[in-house]
């Protein structure tokens, strides 16, 4: 198995990455290390570039067949909140926008049990015919199966008739999670993965392209994602044509699936950037600025992404309705300035990443140039005039030196004529010599030639990139770990960086306002270096919890309700146990403070509160196995030890751990309950904590010893007891 630095340094030589290894620096390798590698692989497509279009989005309708579990946006028939456009709004919709600089128009809604190809294609047929010159990219592949089978066509010819229609690229959507299992839990009507990759594969033969995208952020696993990606990497060397790739966030509002919460800023980072890595046959991948927010954007660019979508002009909800922006526009100086912020440069592309050049804008701007051409041509003419007469005519009477000038001025004009000719004589004989030179030795002089040429080009591109990059001219990263948010924008303000908070998080050990995280983050190899006036996103510590609701998680197994209350952003208080003559673990009552919380009780709570749980135990299993917790960080070890039936006592931490991130980062060393010992559920059990590597892997080889001795000795006394059983029932069959 390779190690990070191995995989690394193999991805540098530009090798292709494994799923394994893919796994395994998704989960070890340090953040910086991917935004490094993917920056590598984005240059490598694109260079110093990225992309953005003026478009909008049209959504015929939120009526949907299909109720997946992360869908905001579908509506039912009848909903007060569902629409549907007719044809002639859409026809309406596409004419306000003739004459404005939209490129592409880009068509998706839910899957409409009334509407079929007949109707998806005259839509496409009412755009094209407002705007004949832009581009329409139309129907994710789930739309595109639907209306097929009903029509009871194949793909192919599908696709041939909304290509005639005027289709001329197919989004990404619907694609969600390739894997079966999961797919069959948050949407079990769509088309299955194997369908969704077979109408892109004869889009793709048809020369039609497509993107594809995939939701993460829920309740998936990273080799789930690494799947997911490996079938898209699959289909392009098999069948090209993908454009882009779009990491798409699970946004958490307004749906059945709304108690998990959303991912953090980091990990949408480690998405963007091993897209980027993994994907090394799909030229683009895209930051949608819509899903993720215009500064997690920007700092996607840092981490491989080269595009960033397009105007959009308040033109979509499917992201607004599940707690995005809520209404998505950016002009085109806002997009530019945000690539620009990043450190990149600009440009418009179309459908197809042609980049558009806006002539008519070109010869447009000089207009306000020509109303103050009079003013600039009649006021310097006069103004020289005179200023050389007043210089003139007093400096020759005081001054000697302008005498032999003004007697020199007559007689010069045959010296001027005889230096001219003879300059023209010598410039005649140079260019002689050097066309004789030429013609007799042809190959030097263009080796020469070349030599100067390229002399000149690396002067100028050194001028360039010292001047363009600041070479020389770099900020060591301070570190801000521990510090008030309004000292380090002071400090950043002297030091000429800019402080931007990208996320907050609760811990009631740190107060308010302090930074517990940052981007860059430093390293202890290497000073991480910036240029002045780039931007560090930092994490801080909340001032006040944010407020979530309380589920009701009792008539339920102990680990349903753990899942659940983890899922709502609370923890466990207490696991008190009370003995049942039917079941185990199964929970009865949860309280709050004291106060019960019943099946109607609507209550809110800060964040991390903890939630006190009665649970049942029958009399013989008032025992549990203690887990074993070493080498674990503190969350996992926190679930398991819930899990068994066990509480926390005290968490203690050793002196390698002395801020948020170090607590974050630690892991168990030692533990007050032996593992593998009994003991009584409802036990408390003390965690010692340390950032010390060596001690934890040294003390974590014991552990994983002692476990594999205490199994072996378990199977032995196993075997010895079905061996006397056995020998029991010998016997008394033996006596009958």
């Amino acid at each position: 198995m390779m190690s990070i630095n191995q995989i690394a340094d193999s991805l540098r030589r530009g090798e292709r990455l494994s799923t394994t290894d893919a796994i395994r620096l998704w989960r070890e390798a340090p953040l910086w290390l991917l935004g490094e590698l993917a920056v590598e692989r984005k240059r490598q497509a694109s260079g110093d570039e990225v992309y953005y279009n003026r478009n909008i989005h049209l959504e015929p309708s939120n009526i949907c067949l299909f109720n997946c579990e992360f869908c905001s946006f579908r509506r039912r028939e009848g909903d007060a909140d569902a629409w549907t456009m007719s044809l002639d709004d859409v026809e309406a919709r596409a004419r306000e926008m003739q004459g404005s600089d939209i490129t592409e128009v880009h068509i998706v809604g839910g899957v409409h049990p009334k509407h079929d190809l007949e109707t998806y294609c005259a839509m496409i047929r009412r755009v094209k015919g407002a705007l004949p010159d832009v581009a329409i990219k139309a129907y994710t592949a789930v739309e595109i199966l639907y209306m097929i089978r009903r029509a009871g066509i194949s793909i192919v010819e599908g696709l041939r008739r909304l290509k005639e229609a005027g289709m001329e690229a197919i989004p990404g959507g619907g694609a969600e999670i390739f894997d079966e299992a999961l797919r069959a839990k948050i949407c079990p009507d769509k088309c299955s993965s194997e369908e969704w990759l077979a109408v892109h594969r004869a889009a793709h033969n048809m020369d039609i392209p497509t993107n594809c995208t995939m939701l993460y952020g829920h309740i998936e696993t990273i080799e789930q994602r690494v799947d997911h990606l490996d079938r898209l990497r699959r289909l392009q060397d098999e069948a090209p044509g993908f454009d882009a790739f779009i990491p798409l966030k699970y946004r958490s509002r307004n749906n059945r699936m709304s108690e998990i919460g959303e991912c953090s800023v980091e990990e949408d980072m480690r998405m963007i950037a091993m897209s980027r890595i993994f994907l090394d046959n799909i030229p683009h991948i895209k930051a949608y600025w819509v899903a993720n927010g215009k500064p997690t954007t920007e700092m996607a660019l840092a981490f491989g992404a080269d595009d960033i979508d397009g105007t959009i002009d308040d033109s979509t909800k499917i992201y607004s309705m599940a707690g995005a922006d809520e209404k998505p526009s950016m002009s085109v100086a806002e997009l530019e300035d945000l690539v620009r912020g990043a450190g990149f440069v600009p440009i418009e592309r179309d459908t197809h990443y042609n980049a558009v050049v806006r002539e008519k804008r070109v010869v447009a701007a000089p207009k306000p140039k020509t109303e103050p051409q009079p003013v600039v041509v009649v006021a310097p003419e006069p103004k020289p005039e005179p200023k050389p007469e007043v210089k003139f005519e007093p400096k020759p009477e005081p001054k000697v030196e302008q005498k032999p000038e003004v007697k020199v001025e007559q007689p010069t004009k045959e010296t001027k004529e005889k230096e001219k000719k003879s300059m023209a004589k010598t410039k005649a004989k140079a260019k002689e010599g050097v066309k004789s030179f030429y013609e007799r030795h042809h190959i030097i002089s263009h080796i020469i030639l070349i030599g100067l040429v390229g002399i000149a080009l690396i002067i100028a591109l050194y001028i360039g990139l010292k001047i363009g990059t600041r070479h020389g001219n770099t900020i060591a990263v301070p570190n801000y770990l521990g510090m008030s948010v309004d000292d380090v924008r002071a400090h950043a303000k002297r030091e000429g960086l800019e402080i931007v908070v990208r996320d907050s998080v609760f811990d009631s050990d740190v107060a308010g306002g302090v930074v517990v995280d940052q981007l860059p983050k430093l390293s202890t190899k290497r000073t991480v270096t910036v240029k002045p006036g780039r931007k560090i996103y930092v994490t801080i510590n909340a001032y006040n919890r944010r407020m979530v609701d309380v589920p009701y998680v009792a008539k339920q197994t102990l680990r349903q309700a753990l899942n659940q209350l983890e899922r709502a952003g609370l923890t466990i208080e207490k696991l008190n146990y009370e003995p049942n003559l039917t079941s185990t673990d199964y929970v009865v009552r949860q309280s709050i403070e004291g106060r019960e919380i019943s099946p109607s009780t609507a209550t809110k709570v800060p964040f991390a509160t903890g939630v006190t749980l009665s649970v049942t135990y029958r009399r013989d299993e008032q025992y549990t196995v203690v887990p074993r917790l070493v080498g674990m960080r503190l969350s996992q070890a926190k679930s398991t030890v819930w899990d068994r039936g066990l509480n926390i006592k005290e968490v203690v931490y050793d002196a390698t751990v002395t801020d948020f991130k170090q607590r974050r980062e630690a892991k168990v060393y030692k533990q007050s309950l032996h593992q593998s010992a009994g003991a009584q559920r409802g036990s408390e059990i003390t965690l010692y904590m340390s950032c010390d590597k060596h001690l934890v892997d040294s003390l974590t080889k014991i552990s994983d010893r002692d476990a594999r001795a205490y199994e072996k000795k378990r199977r032995e006394e196993e075997a010895q007891r079905e061996a006397e059983l056995a020998a029991e029932e010998e016997a008394a069959k033996s006596e009958e």
